[in-house]
C-alpha cells in the first residue's frame, strides 16, 4: 500500500500552523512542573474507564454517548489523573487546530472546492472549520449538544455558518436519522473525515465489523473517499486513542471501501500529551479509502 504523502500543511486562515508530529522535547520539556498522577494521566486510563463502565447499567450507552458526554461534562478526565473536574480546554485529544493531517490532505490539493464534505466526531471544531474554509459544502455530527454548539460557535465566528451545519446524532443512526441538510444534498459525501471515532465505535458491544463498515460506505457517494485517523498498536503505551493492528484496520472495510493509502503518522500535539512521558505525541494511523462505482454489497478485498 503506497504511503500517504504528508507535507508539513501551511498555517490555514485563523488558527495557528500545526505541531510536527515528529516534535522533540528535551527532558526538561517532557517533565515539566508536573506531578505523578498528572503525568501518569492518560497512561493508566483503561482502569478509570473499566471503573466507569462497571458503574454504568448500560456499557452499550456508555461507549456509544455516556462516555463522550462525561468528557464534554467534565465528569470523566481520567487523564487529570482524579477522574472528573476537566473543562473543554483539558479534552485529552484537542490539540487547539485543525488535524496536521487533514490540512496536509487540503494542502495538497486532494480535496476538491466542489466538494459536499463530513466530519464524523466533528468535537470542538477546528477541523471542521477547515473542511468549511475548503470545501463547498462542510457538516459536522457530533453525539455531543455542547460538542454541536461548540463547532457551531467556532464556524460562526470563521463566518462559516453558510457553507456548514453541524448536527447532534449517532453516527450509527446515520443516514436514515438524518436531518435535511442546508445545501439541499444528500447523507452521500464526497469526502469524510475521521479523527478518532472509527476506533471508538469499535468498542461498542454488540456492533459488528460489518454492520459498522456498512455505515460508513452509506456516507460516501461512489467515488468518494475517508480519510481515517486511527491509534495503533505498534504504540509500545496505552496513551489514549483506541489502537489497532495493521490487519485488523486493513480488514475493518472489507466488500465495502478501497483501501488507498495507509501510513504510520503521530497525532498531533495537545497538552495532555505534553504531559505524558514521551518525546513523541501517540502513533496512529492515517489511511485513504474510497468507495468503489460497484455496488457496496459487492466483495472488494484491500
Amino acid at each position: 500500500v503506497a504511503a500517504l504523502a504528508a507535507p508539513p500543511p501551511p498555517a490555514l486562515s485563523g488558527y495557528p500552523e500545526p505541531l510536527a508530529c515528529a516534535h522533540k522535547m528535551d527532558d526538561s520539556a517532557r517533565r515539566g512542573d508536573v506531578d505523578d498522577a498528572d503525568t501518569a494521566g492518560l497512561v493508566s486510563a483503561k482502569a478509570a474507564e473499566g471503573a466507569a463502565v462497571a458503574g454504568s447499567a448500560d456499557e452499550e450507552a456508555w461507549q456509544r454517548r455516556g462516555k463522550w458526554q462525561a468528557f464534554f461534562d467534565g465528569t470523566y478526565a481520567p487523564h487529570l489523573g482524579g477522574g472528573a473536574g476537566g473543562s473543554l480546554d483539558q479534552l485529552p485529544w484537542r490539540s487547539f487546530a485543525p488535524a496536521s493531517q487533514l490540512a496536509a490532505y487540503v494542502a495538497a490539493g486532494r480535496l476538491p472546492a466542489d466538494s459536499r464534505a463530513l466530519e464524523l466526531g466533528c468535537g470542538t471544531g477546528e477541523s471542521l472549520v477547515c473542511l468549511a474554509q475548503h470545501a463547498a459544502f462542510a457538516c459536522g455530527v457530533d453525539v455531543v449538544p455542547a460538542a454541536v454548539e461548540t463547532s457551531q460557535r467556532a464556524l460562526r465566528e470563521a463566518g462559516l455558518e453558510a457553507v456548514s451545519q453541524v448536527i447532534c446524532a449517532d453516527v450509527l443512526q446515520l443516514p436514515e436519522a438524518g436531518p435535511a441538510l442546508r445545501d439541499g444534498g444528500g447523507w452521500e459525501f464526497d469526502f469524510v473525515f475521521d479523527c478518532q471515532c472509527f476506533h471508538c465505535l469499535r468498542l461498542i458491544p454488540g456492533l459488528s465489523r460489518s454492520a459498522l463498515a456498512q455505515t460508513f460506505a452509506r456516507l460516501l457517494r461512489p467515488g468518494g473517499r475517508l480519510l481515517l485517523l486511527t491509534g495503533n498498536k505498534d504504540e509500545a503505551a496505552y496513551r489514549g486513542p483506541e489502537q489497532l493492528t495493521r490487519e485488523e484496520l486493513m480488514s475493518a472495510f472489507d466488500g465495502y471501501l478501497v483501501c488507498e493509502d495507509l501510513s504510520t503518522t503521530h497525532f498531533d500535539w495537545t497538552p495532555t500529551y505534553r504531559r505524558q512521558e514521551f518525546v513523541e505525541p501517540p502513533l496512529g494511523w492515517v489511511s485513504v479509502w474510497s468507495k468503489p462505482p460497484a455496488s457496496a454489497a459487492s466483495p472488494i478485498q484491500c
